[in-house]
């Protein structure tokens, strides 16, 4: 469904949700409330304005009539998808993941998240199963008879600003500093410099998205980012952490 794959417009819907229902005077509360910066939730109302979905009226940000019935039309379309995927919904209760030591058929197992592969190890852990079958060490093994859910601990975005003055030797330098696990590129001065850090994987294709799940998988990513499209990027992260319990860490550095 497009909604539960538009990070900006579900932002929209939760503005809209919160102006009709609560009131607010200043932009500060709408941003502590969608936890969201000011500038960003400023940047959604001005855009929103201009679609006449909200409006500044006496002192308060309110839906306007096309807003709230934006946001009912919306919702419906959420209830009908969710009750329609409900009754379609099956329960999974197997999954492959790589052996990290030798396992025997029938062995209980902890389920990982590491470097964003799901490992299969003799060892607790929230998430447990049964080897369906026996695997040597690296190989696949089948998990049947799953319980609970998977631990995830994001890893962490470096964004290095690139410009014309931006080096193959800084670049370098800040990666031995920050130790990703992945880079990620969005130009061809960043695929370059990439080229030359002797880091895998390369990110090069759905760069952000990628980048993004690639975090919340737990891998640390060094993005190499056009200065001009920083501020894009640390939006899309933010707008993400806005949707999960598990927030992504990140920075920007000068390059």
């Amino acid at each position: 469904m497009h909604l539960l794959r538009d990070i900006r417009e579900g932002t929209k819907l939760l503005l809209l949700l919160e102006v009709t229902s609560r009131r607010y005077s200043r932009l500060k509360g709408l941003a502590e409330k969608l936890d969201l910066t000011v500038a960003g939730v400023s940047e959604y109302v001005k855009a929103m304005d201009k679609e006449g979905l909200v409006q500044h009226v006496g002192g308060e940000y309110r839906a306007t009539k096309k807003g709230v019935e934006f946001l009912q039309e919306r919702f419906r379309a959420l209830r009908s998808f969710v009750e329609t995927s409900a009754r379609e919904m099956t329960i999974i209760d197997r999954t492959v993941a790589l052996a990290a030591e030798d396992l025997a058929e029938g062995e209980p197992v902890g389920l990982f998240m590491e470097k964003g592969a799901l490992i299969a190890r003799r060892r607790r852990s929230p998430s447990r199963g049964v080897a369906a079958t026996a695997a040597k060490r690296g190989q696949p093994v089948w998990i049947r008879s799953l319980e609970g859910i998977v631990e995830l601990r994001p890893g962490k975005v470096s964004i290095a600003r690139l410009t014309a003055k931006s080096t193959l030797e800084g670049a370098r330098r800040l990666a031995r500093r920050v130790r990703p696990e992945a880079v990620a590129v969005l130009d061809v001065q960043g695929k370059a410099f990439a080229a030359k850090l002797a880091v895998e994987p390369v990110l090069e294709f759905a760069v952000v998205a990628a980048t993004i799940e690639a975090a919340q998988r737990g891998l640390n990513v060094f993005l190499l980012c056009p200065e001009a499209q920083v501020a894009e990027v640390v939006a899309a992260i933010e707008e993400s952490n806005a949707r999960s319990e598990d927030k992504i860490p990140y920075e920007t550095l000068n390059l």
